[in-house]
């Protein structure tokens, strides 16, 4: 069986499936936190696609972290500005 679509059926398809997998990407984002400018370790690791080990090293060779008693957060522009800066070293 063959289908045949307008031009105008064919990029309004295109559109919604462009919306939806928009959308998902979204919701993925603001499931695991990625959406706001504050993570926390886990959160870090997801967003770097680093293991927690790796990120302790990066800590103790100086990534930024902001501190609030035994709270530790990261900035996600603080941690890319840091990483270029080792980039260009």
């Amino acid at each position: 069986m063959k289908v045949i679509l307008l031009d105008e059926q064919v990029q309004e398809i295109q559109l919604l499936i462009s919306e939806l997998i928009q959308n998902e990407i979204r919701q993925f984002k603001e499931n695991i936190g990625l959406e706001t400018p504050y993570m926390n370790k886990e959160q870090t690791c997801i967003y770097l696609g680093i293991a927690n080990n790796t990120l302790d090293n990066w800590i103790k060779k100086g990534m930024p972290v902001i501190k609030i008693g035994r709270t530790i957060r990261f900035n996600k522009h603080e941690i890319d500005r840091w990483l270029c800066q080792k980039v260009m070293l």
